[in-house]
């Protein structure tokens, strides 16, 4: 026993020692989708394309829009009239050695915008650019048919690159196309991405995917991944907290959940209603024991890194007695133990899931505490593209959503706004209120960035307060690595520019 106890220890100590490699590798949940720029939609697509190729700008630890490949830029709007004017980096060159420059913004939307040889999914984006002005070598001006709060946060998704054989090939590939990032692609397939590092200062990253979370756990622990970004359940990161030779980093993430709400249902008319199953959610508990505090309780769309606009207002804590008085403001009675509605007849609540195993724990929580309370619930579970359909088409009266990837108030508009019920945009909630329709094209006239904030945060505290979701919680970005590595500047939306700043804190010792 105590010779199997040594060699345990010297495995680990060989697997966990400082060895200064020429690359990382890196786990991930599932492959990326399609790796070209034009067609990156997926998260892990397009954040390996934020290593490999430059866009004018991204966005900061505070999820404010910052610049990449500019030095500065500037909103420029006079009326209907919208556009950005950039001011470029000097230092940066393609992989073959040429120097970025005004031009080359110019031709990147034109690759992006074509519909010969490529077709990028995001040309209809890019198609509202109608000039792309040449100022000068190192100064560009993107004039817009009209303004878009989005305008900006889409050019994330813009990649400045070359394509010298456009013109003698029939179709675009990933091979014809010349970056400007400090990484560029080795060899890849279904389950590796190999990044080879264009500048000393960074090592290679092997992504490799892992889908099931204890081989995943094992990898980590015999040194076979150095850092994993892959999904790990709660209880997973739990377990590898205990062990001394994973480092575990964490940062508060942007990623929002809820429960929508059919507002076309009569029962969901009355806001009492809509706040009484609110108050009957025991987030701390779920947080506590099913997160394992690997996640913060939302008060609204915006979690804290959002600082320009975060709110704490609405806190819902778990109150069944309060729940009890707001149903029965909303003119329900409870009989025999069971609340029933205005007609007489019993509420129950058709709950449409996914069939992902983790949510469907959490929902079976908050079903066990409606129904403690008297509300039935029928739990339906689907397949994604089915649950999917079916919401859309508002055959639902519950359903756990999840917003994941946005970057700003556009949000709000996109997923609240009357004229955003599908199938034009993604309020599938069917809500519609006068006054936030109002705030949300009001501040759509203003030029200054904190007025417009301003009345965003009146437009978010419209939501809350209504009850157009139930709030639920932000989970928290987790990396987990080696004992022997740190990353500075976790991005709280898992940005994977973070891994360019990986250290080695074992090389001193």
């Amino acid at each position: 026993m105590k010779l199997f106890s040594i060699l345990m220890l010297l495995v680990l100590s060989s697997a966990f020692a400082s060895k200064d490699s020429k690359s990382y590798k890196v786990a991930i949940s599932s492959s990326p989708s399609n790796l070209s720029p034009f067609f990156s939609t997926d998260a892990n697509s397009q954040n390996i394309n934020r290593l490999v190729h430059l866009s004018l700008v991204d966005f900061d630890l505070q999820m404010k829009p910052v610049c990449r490949l500019c030095t500065s830029y500037e909103e420029i709007r006079k009326g209907a009239n919208y556009s950005i004017k950039f001011k470029l980096r000097k230092d940066i060159k393609f992989w073959d050695g040429a120097k970025v420059s005004a031009k080359d913004i110019l031709a990147s939307w034109k690759y992006f915008t074509e519909t010969k040889k490529i077709k990028s999914i995001f040309r209809f984006a890019f198609g509202n650019i109608k000039e792309v002005k040449i100022l000068g070598d190192h100064e560009v001006e993107l004039v817009y048919k009209s303004y878009g709060l989005d305008h900006l946060p889409n050019l994330v998704l813009m990649k400045i690159i070359k394509v010298p054989l456009y013109d003698k090939v029939e179709k675009v590939v990933l091979k014809h196309i010349v970056g400007a990032g400090e990484y560029k692609y080795g060899l890849n397939d279904s389950l590796n991405v190999n990044l080879i590092s264009l500048t000393k200062d960074l090592k290679d990253l092997n992504f490799v995917v892992v889908k099931d979370e204890t081989t995943l756990s094992l990898k980590i622990l015999n040194g076979e991944v150095d850092l994993s970004l892959a999904n790990i359940s709660p209880r997973k990161i739990s377990y590898l907290e205990k062990n001394g030779n994973v480092s575990i980093q964490k940062v508060s993430g942007t990623n929002y959940n809820y429960i929508g709400l059919n507002h076309k249902k009569e029962i969901f008319k009355d806001k009492n209603f809509r706040r009484g199953l609110s108050l009957l959610i025991p987030r701390e508990k779920i947080i506590k024991y099913k997160f394992k505090e690997n996640a913060t309780i939302s008060t609204g769309l915006f979690s804290k890194p959002f600082k320009e606009l975060y709110s704490n207002k609405y806190n819902d804590d778990f109150n069944p007695k309060l729940a009890e008085e707001l149903f029965t403001k909303a003119g329900m009675k409870k009989v025999k133990g069971k609340w029933i509605d205005k007609t007489g007849k019993p509420i129950r609540l058709l709950w449409k899931c996914t069939n992902n195993k983790f949510i469907l724990e959490l929902v079976a929580i908050i079903k066990r505490s409606y129904e403690s309370a008297g509300i039935e619930v029928d739990l339906v579970v689907q397949e994604w593209g089915t649950f999917l359909r079916g919401l859309k088409r508002g055959e639902y009266d519950l359903f756990v959503g999840k917003w994941v990837g946005f970057t700003g108030p556009d949000m709000l508009k996109f997923a609240f706004h009357s004229k955003n019920i599908p199938p034009k945009g993604a309020n599938r909630g069917y809500y519609v209120n006068s006054e936030l329709d109002l705030l949300l094209d009001r501040a759509e006239t203003k030029n200054d960035r904190d007025e417009r904030n301003a009345i965003y945060r009146d437009a978010i505290d419209v939501v809350n307060n209504d009850y157009a979701y139930i709030n639920l919680w932000h989970p928290s970005v987790i990396w987990v690595m080696n004992k022997c590595l740190k990353v500075e500047g976790m991005y709280p939306n898992g940005n994977m520019l973070a891994l360019r700043n990986i250290k080695n804190v074992c090389r001193s010792r």
